[in-house]
């Protein structure tokens, strides 16, 4: 089984009275938009709204497919359907 978890430090921008989140470039993001929840402890977590993305962001971390050398998939898994 691959890593469950990733970590980064990253950088907030404020510009105009908005916060923006430098998301690192290994961290795998399509889309143009996404929606973003905050839950009651106080954690963040930003999901792609768009469904193009949101399958993309699936078929790559889908749990049933396998990770080699157990490391983060580089790109989407081709899924084997025959």
């Amino acid at each position: 089984m691959g890593p469950i978890t990733k970590r980064s430090q990253s950088k907030v921008v404020q510009k105009d009275g908005v916060r923006m989140v430098v998301i690192p470039e290994e961290f795998f993001l399509i889309g143009e938009e996404v929606t973003v929840l905050q839950d009651r402890d106080g954690t963040i977590s930003i999901y792609p709204a768009e469904e193009h993305a949101a399958e993309e962001l699936y078929a790559r971390f889908n749990p049933f497919v396998e990770w080699k050398n157990e490391t983060w998939p580089v790109e989407t898994p081709k899924l084997d359907i025959d």
